[in-house]
């Protein structure tokens, strides 16, 4: 009987187990950079629809305060109560304690 048609040699384990390294490190790396892509298009995504745009309350809200700390005004005309700039404000209280 002729042995010839079989193989008598076993695979090379040493080569297959650094090649399947490979293949698995590769495949981790692989996923590892489309996560971190991932994550960087969903920030810059939110970024765009949600932070990005003012708000229109917050705009109005800024344009009230600032309206209110630099504008001049009379609130009581006979017990002479008048509202002033809030910079002015300082500069008068800080020359009134210099005195």
């Amino acid at each position: 009987m002729s042995n010839v048609g079989y193989e008598k040699k076993d695979i090379p384990v040493k080569p297959v187990i650094i090649g399947g390294f490979i293949f698995v490190l590769t495949i981790v790396v692989t996923l590892f950079l489309l996560f971190e892509y991932y994550v960087r298009v969903l920030d810059d995504t939110v970024y765009e629809f949600k932070l990005s745009k003012r708000s229109k309350k917050l705009i109005e809200l800024r344009k009230s305060e600032s309206e209110t700390l630099n504008s001049y005004k009379v609130i009581d005309q006979e017990k002479e109560i008048y509202h002033i700039p809030i910079n002015q404000s300082k500069a008068i209280l800080l020359d009134d304690q210099k005195k």
